[in-house]
């Protein structure tokens, strides 16, 4: 499986010399990308791209190539792939559709492909998918044009059946400054399917978080018997789940919807974090980079009076208590104010507060108290912060840093969020050693994923 994500070599058949091409957009991803290994584009005609000579002739190909990535008609695929085997490639990518998802049954193509594979021992992605992106590596697979510079390197990776969802989970996961490590676009799974990549992902050292997106769960049993025991987080987005969707998911791979009732409830036993969009599945990715949750009261924070009551109806929606916090603490903590016109309570209002000082001690009292199991902290703060504070410098680094000691030490989350220009926000998700939320609901949300994945276990 390893070859798959780390080749030495690379072969990608289908590739001209002429701007239409799909082809040779894989070969200059993966250069972009910063792929090591030798790339060879095969196609019909001479010609070059990326100042490499295509390969007219597939018997030139020299033997023992890691890796083929193929986009031809499915008519030659068959054909393509005992040229592979011959030539001793084991692994491919069949990026090429017509296949089940486009006559609804086993067609001719597929039957000679199948027999070739299976003749030669070579394992399959696909077909009709992207293939893979592997930010450690550097291979980027998909035949669209890419800015594959832009990715981030992280802990997560994601295997879905949708192509145009990898790519835009690759760009989402590295705008939240997430990163990933790997990639999956799995198509049609007429070979290698979720459980083989899950296993795979299970032992793999540069991956903490397994994210997957399924049209269709080929074994159940199978897949929640691995996710029991797995010791990271799976975090699975299940779509195709109503009548409406069932005949797109069939034309596009292939897949067969599954009950959803019964889905919910086997994932629910497994310790699955289900979720229903990308967008939840950047949340639980951020909200699993925290400390585990361990109970359900917080201390919420927040420099605006009016976010302190959203916080606080936030918090009770998503199950959570704001107990009352030691008045003794509340004292020392109101003794920072300036205006003096604030009284201090759980959720806090901090708007009568303006220092740095302040801040941090009602940080790190509040979250060492026991019975507070975490923190929600909206903060305002940009760089004119300096001037309100009557220092000379932005010291938002230094709070980040502060706060990411304070919750380790503690081993409590907290839950970070600005009221600030979205620029500025973007600035400190850069910036942040932890995660930084969107809004301080959202960082609600998150908690909330975080407590139920870690309760059971």
């Amino acid at each position: 499986m390893k070859k798959f994500f780390y080749p030495s070599s690379i072969a990608v058949f289908g590739v001209a010399d002429n701007l239409g091409n799909l082809a040779k957009n894989i070969v200059s991803n993966c250069l972009e990308m910063g792929f090591k290994g030798e790339i060879f584009p095969v196609g019909r005609n001479p010609g070059s791209v990326n100042g490499q000579n295509i390969i007219t002739e597939p018997d030139a190909l020299p033997v023992g190539i890691d890796l083929a990535v193929i986009l031809i008609p499915a008519t030659y695929v068959a054909e393509t792939l005992d040229i592979c085997g011959r030539k001793g490639i084991s692994h491919a990518i069949i990026s090429t559709a017509g296949f089940r998802e486009y006559s609804g049954k086993e067609n001719r193509f597929e039957k000679d492909m199948l027999a070739v594979v299976k003749r030669h021992g070579i394992r399959l992605i696909g077909p009709n998918c992207i293939g893979v992106i592997c930010t450690n590596s550097g291979l980027c697979t998909p035949f669209n044009p890419l800015r594959p510079k832009r990715f981030k390197k992280g802990p997560i990776s994601l295997v879905t059946q949708s192509g145009g969802l990898t790519v835009q989970a690759a760009h989402l996961y590295s705008e939240e400054y997430l990163g990933f490590s790997k990639v999956i676009s799995i198509g049609n799974k007429l070979d290698l399917n979720e459980i083989d990549y899950l296993e795979y992902l299970m032992s793999d050292e540069d991956t903490q978080q397994i994210h997957l997106h399924l049209e269709s769960i080929e074994d159940g049993r199978k897949l929640t018997d691995l996710a029991r025991n797995a010791g990271k987080p799976i975090v699975v987005f299940k779509s195709n789940v109503s009548e409406t969707s069932a005949q797109i998911a069939k034309s596009h791979t292939a897949a067969l919807s599954n009950n959803d009732r019964i889905v919910t409830g086997a994932f629910r036993q497994a310790g699955i974090v289900r979720v229903k969009s990308i967008r939840e599945m950047i949340l639980c990715a951020k909200s699993l980079q925290l400390p585990p949750l361990a109970g359900d009261r917080l201390a919420v924070i927040s420099l605006s009076g009016g976010f302190s009551v959203i916080l606080g109806d936030a918090c009770e929606e998503y199950g959570f208590e704001c107990p009352s916090l030691p008045r003794e603490l509340l004292d020392k903590i109101e003794s920072f104010r300036r205006g003096g016109v604030i009284r201090m309570s759980n959720p806090m209002d901090f708007g009568d507060v303006h220092s740095i000082e302040g801040l941090a001690f009602a940080v790190e009292h509040c979250l060492k108290l026991d019975h507070i199991d975490g923190m929600v902290l909206a903060l305002f703060y940009d760089p004119g912060i300096a001037k309100l504070l009557g220092q000379g410098s932005d010291n938002t680094q230094q709070l980040l840093n502060f706060l990411d000691e304070t919750m380790n030490a503690c081993n409590k989350p907290i839950a970070l969020s600005f009221l600030s220009e979205r620029q500025y926000i973007e600035a400190y998700k850069k910036i942040s050693p932890f995660p930084v939320f969107n809004d301080p609901v959202e960082s609600v949300q998150a908690l909330r994923k975080n407590r139920n994945y870690w309760k059971d276990r």
